[in-house]
């Protein structure tokens, strides 16, 4: 027992002499440690150069404070600083193709009131991924063989795509926004007649 208290006793003098750039018999300042709360004011203070959040990360916390009304209208100012008119009244916004079946192409219906429906995705098979022009995402689907489907549901737009009989389907597009093609500077539907 004596010979372990001996030998315990010189390896901590040895550990205490033996300190890296501290001489023997100094002591070195505690180093600080950090408490269960240091730092939670930098995490949730307004300062630094932190991303804002978008809506679709929004919390039920943010909701409760009230932050969400301001998130989302900073998101969507931002959102419309980037869209550009695009006249829904000029022939020149909008695609024709003829393509025959199967096209390749993937609809999805407009959100909101507004009905329609515009082009998700065009597939590697099919017609539509060699078409001249090319059609894009986003593309909005307004006539097939000279039948305005402007507005219609889903299935109605999708059911006189189906009806067509010939070789081909003309399908008429308008690229741009949404918001153009249905809000107040949309064309009459004697417009389509006379110019599409």
């Amino acid at each position: 027992m004596l010979r372990a208290m001996v030998l315990s006793l010189a390896c901590s003098e040895y550990a205490a002499a033996y300190r890296v750039g501290v001489p023997a018999g100094h002591r070195r300042a505690p180093a600080a440690s950090m408490g269960l709360f240091d730092g939670v004011k930098e995490a949730f203070s307004g300062g630094g150069d932190k991303p804002m959040v978008t809506s679709d990360r929004i919390t039920p916390f943010d909701r409760w404070l009230g932050l969400d009304k301001d998130l989302e209208a900073a998101e969507a100012s931002r959102v419309n600083q980037d869209i550009k008119y695009v006249d829904p009244s000029d022939t020149t916004n909008y695609v024709t193709v003829a393509i025959p079946k199967p096209m390749g192409i993937s609809f999805v219906e407009n959100d909101g009131e507004c009905g329609g429906v515009f082009i998700e995705e065009v597939l590697p098979t099919g017609s539509a991924a060699a078409a001249s022009p090319a059609l894009l995402a986003s593309d909005q689907l307004v006539s097939v063989d000279g039948s305005l489907v402007l507005g219609v549901p889903f299935d109605a737009a999708l059911d006189a795509i189906k009806a067509t009989t010939g070789e081909t389907t003309k399908l008429v597009f308008f690229r741009g926004p949404t918001s153009f093609l249905y809000g107040p500077t949309a064309p009459a539907a004697e417009w389509y007649a006379e110019n599409l």
